[in-house]
C-alpha cells in the first residue's frame, strides 16, 4: 500500500532534472498541481486515520463490554455451581432419609403382621378351650387377647406415621430433583451465553488487531505523503528561482531508442516477483491498492543493475524505501530502483546497460518501476522472459 506513494515523489524530482517539452512555467504549474494532489491525499489519509482511531476506540469498548458480560456470567455460573452442589447434597440426604423411612415402614409392617398372626393364633386357641377350665384362666386369656388387639392398633398407627414420613420425604426428593434440573438448565444457558460472548470477544480482538495494523499502515502512508509534499514544495521553490535566473533551454525530443527495447531489457535484480504490477488486495488490511511497479525478492546484498543505458537523474532516500535511484533513458522513459544498500553511482553520471547501481538491502527486496513520462508501465512486459 505504501508503494503507491513512491511515484508521486519520484516524478516530482524527475521534472526538475530532465529536459521536457513544456517550459519552466509549465513545470512549476505541474509541480503545484502535483503538490495540491498530494496535499488532498494527505487530508484524506488523515481523515481515514481518524476514522480508524474512532473505530478502534469503539471496538475496544465492545471488547470491554463483552468482558463485563463474561465476568458477570462467570459469577452467575459460580453461584449456580454452589447452589447445584447444595441441591445435590440435599438430594443425597433426602435419599438416605427416604431409605431409612422406607426401612422403618417395612419393619413396622412386619411387626404388625406378626402381631396379627399371634392374635389370630390366640383366638383359635381360645376356641378350643375345654369347658371345665377355671374362670381365672379364662380371664387371663381374655386379657391377653385385648392386649394383642391394642398392640395391633398401635402398630397400625405406627404404619400410618411411617407411610406419611415416606410420602413427605418422597415429595421433598421430587422438589429437590426439580430444583436440580432448573439450576442445571440455568447453568447450561449461562455457559452457552459465556461461550458465545467469548467467541464474539475473539472476533472483536481479531478486528482490533486488523485495525491496529491498518492504523499503522495509514500512519506510515500519511507520513510518507507529508514527506513527499515537503520535497515538492522545496522543488517548486527551486524551480521558481531557476526560472528567474536562466533562459529557455527547452530542447526537442526525437524518437525514443528505449521504446525499441521492449521485451529485451535485462533483469534489474535476480529473484522472484512477490508484488506484481497493478491492483492487488493487501492480505492483512484487505484494502485494494495499486502498485505502479514490481517488487523482486532475491539474494540479500545481491547486485542491482541498470536495465538499459541512461543518465542518473536522481539519487536519494525515501522513508520506508531506503536508498533509490532514477535513471533517465531518453527524456521520455525512466526506471526507478528502490530498496538499495550503499549506492555505487552518482547523480548526473551516464551508465551503460547492466552497470551495478548498488547492492540490495539485507531483506533482499528491490522495488522496480518503469515509466513513460508520468504513466507507469508493467515492467514484466519489457524485461526478457527468462531474465528472472
Amino acid at each position: 500500500m505504501r508503494y503507491f506513494l513512491l511515484p508521486l515523489f519520484l516524478l516530482s524530482i524527475i521534472l526538475t532534472i530532465t529536459p521536457v517539452k513544456a517550459d519552466d512555467r509549465s513545470q512549476i504549474i505541474n509541480q503545484k498541481s502535483e503538490l495540491e494532489s498530494i496535499q488532498k491525499e494527505v487530508k484524506r489519509s488523515r481523515e481515514h486515520l481518524d476514522s480508524l482511531k474512532i473505530e478502534e476506540i469503539a471496538t475496544q469498548k465492545q471488547i470491554s463490554d463483552i468482558d463485563q458480560r463474561i465476568t458477570t456470567n462467570q459469577k452467575v455460573i459460580k453461584r449456580l455451581n454452589k447452589q447445584l452442589s447444595k441441591v445435590r447434597e440435599g438430594i443425597s440426604d433426602v435419599e438416605k432419609e427416604l431409605e431409612n423411612n422406607q426401612d422403618r415402614l417395612d419393619l413396622t409392617r412386619r411387626r404388625y403382621l406378626g402381631d396379627i398372626r399371634q392374635f389370630y393364633s390366640r383366638a383359635v386357641h381360645l376356641s378350643q378351650v375345654s369347658l371345665w377350665e377355671t374362670p381365672l384362666a379364662e380371664v387371663e386369656r381374655s386379657r391377653q387377647s385385648r392386649y394383642l388387639a391394642a398392640l395391633a392398633s398401635f402398630e397400625t398407627a405406627n404404619i400410618d406415621m411411617a407411610a406419611t414420613s415416606v410420602a413427605q420425604t418422597s415429595d421433598r426428593l421430587d422438589q429437590l430433583t426439580d430444583e436440580k434440573k432448573q439450576v442445571a438448565s440455568l447453568k447450561k444457558n449461562k455457559e452457552v451465553a459465556t461461550a458465545l460472548e467469548e467467541s464474539r470477544k475473539h472476533k472483536e480482538e481479531k478486528s482490533l488487531e486488523s485495525l491496529h495494523r491498518a492504523k499503522m499502515v495509514e500512519g506510515d502512508r500519511m507520513l510518507t505523503l507529508q514527506q513527499a509534499s515537503k520535497e515538492i514544495e522545496r522543488v517548486i521553490a527551486r524551480l521558481e528561482n531557476e526560472r528567474r535566473q536562466r533562459t529557455n533551454r527547452n530542447l526537442p525530443i526525437g524518437p525514443s531508442v528505449f521504446a525499441t527495447l521492449k521485451g529485451q531489457l535485462v533483469c534489474p535484480y535476480r529473484g522472484k516477483i512477490v508484488v506484481p504490477f497493478g491492483f492487488t488486495i493487501d492480505p492483512v488490511t484487505r484494502l485494494e491498492s495499486f502498485s505502479p511497479g514490481i517488487t523482486i525478492e532475491g539474494r540479500p546484498s545481491g547486485p542491482v543493475v541498470a536495465v538499459a543505458g541512461g543518465s542518473v537523474a536522481y539519487v536519494g532516500n525515501l522513508r520506508g524505501y531506503g536508498n533509490f535511484v532514477i535513471i533517465n533513458h531518453d527524456g521520455q522513459y525512466y526506471t526507478t530502483y528502490g530498496g538499495l544498500g550503499k549506492i555505487a553511482i552518482s547523480q548526473g553520471e551516464y551508465l551503460p546497460t547492466e552497470t551495478v547501481l548498488a547492492a540490495a538491502n539485507k531483506d533482499g527486496l528491490v522495488k522496480f518501476e518503469l515509466r513513460f513520462g508520468r504513466e507507469p508501465l508493467d515492467p514484466v512486459k519489457w524485461i526478457k522472459i527468462d531474465a528472472f
